[in-house]
This record gives C-alpha cells, structure tokens and sequence, in this order.
C-alpha cells in the first residue's frame, strides 16, 4: 500500500484535532455506580482547512493527493503550534511491548525533558501510531527513558521500532466513510477542507 503524502508548501490554515474512543459507560437501570469501559483502540483524528491554493497547478497537485489517499493512507504532520521539541536524538523503542501503556525508549540525547501532553509517534510495520506522554520525564544519561503514553498501545511495539518526536506524523484514511470534495470560487481558486483519522 502507498502512503500519499502532501508537498511542505501545503500548510493548513486550520486544524481541529480529535480524539476517536470506544469506550463505554455501563449504567445500572437500578442506580448503582456507574461503570467504565476501557477498549483498546482510542486514536487521533485531524479535521484540517486548507487556504485557497494560489495558483491551479498547485490546486491540481492537492486535489490529486487527496483523490489518492482514498486508496491509501495519507500521512501529514500533526500540528503542535509554538512548542519546539528541542533535540531528543534518534529515539528508539528499546524493549518489545505487547500491551499496556508504559514504553521503553533509548538513543535519546541524554537529560533530553519529554512534556505531558507532547506528541509522539510509533512507527511499527511501516505504519504510524500517535501519543502523547502523559507525564513529564528526563532521559537518563544513558539515553533511555520510560514513559508512559496515552492512549494504550493498540500494537505490539517490537525493539528498535522508530519513534518521531520532532515532528510526529499521523497517517491514516481520508474522509472515513464520507465523500470528499473542494470548492471552487469565482476567482477561480480552489478551497479544500477534509478529515483525516488513524484507521489503526
């Protein structure tokens, strides 16, 4: 499978993150506590508005990129304004993890300070899996942390998987379940706004 992706020009005037969860809450008909359901697969969506493109040619190049990625996956960098990431290093998954929402990192710039709430990516078996730690943490001099992460992993990580942390990506289906389509003004400029969400 192809993963389309859009040209560095291509930056979005408006992005609306979201979070897809599948969860449930179990209410008792006779009024005892309510009960939480925890499912695995919470993940990430993006409603994204792009400006109107300013000439044709580059309006032909986003139409197209989007048409294909209804065959594919699209992949785009997730937004995450003013916040600069420094230089965490090459990060690493440094342990095989089946489940669970605690992972192992290595090859990180040592005293490197990951955020709560900051965005990473999981790269296993050529497709993306966005986080974020959910709690502050400072890599050991030897370059290893472990960190929790939200939601819980909804694939086996193994050892040496990739991880972004500079510019984590997310990748998934365009307009899941819905039609795609753009404007065109009478200034003759196109406008495209879509959806994309993790599939996985």
């Amino acid at each position: 499978m192809t993963i389309i992706t859009m040209p560095d020009w291509v930056v979005p005037s408006a992005a609306e993150p979201y979070v897809r969860s599948f969860r449930g809450v179990l209410t008792p008909f006779l009024g005892g506590p309510d009960q939480l359901i925890n499912r695995l697969g919470t993940r990430f969506g993006l409603r994204v508005t792009l400006p109107p493109a300013p000439t044709r040619a580059e309006a032909l190049i986003i139409q197209s990129r989007l048409l294909q990625a209804m065959d594919d996956r699209l992949r785009m960098e997730w937004p995450q304004p003013d916040f600069d990431a420094g230089d965490p290093g090459a990060p690493l998954v440094s342990a095989a993890v089946n489940s669970g929402s605690v992972v192992m990192l290595k090859g990180m710039t040592a005293g490197y300070q990951v955020k709560e709430g900051q965005f990473l990516a999981f790269i296993h078996g050529g497709r993306r899996y966005l986080h974020i730690f959910a709690a502050d943490g400072t890599v050991a001099p030897g370059g290893t942390i472990t960190s929790p992460v939200w939601p819980m992993l909804r694939t086996a990580l193994s050892l040496n998987d990739v991880v972004e942390i500079v510019e984590p990506k997310i990748e998934g289906i365009v307009n899941p379940g819905d039609e795609v389509s753009w404007q065109i003004a009478v200034e003759r400029l196109a406008s495209f706004s879509f959806t994309l969400a993790e599939g996985a």
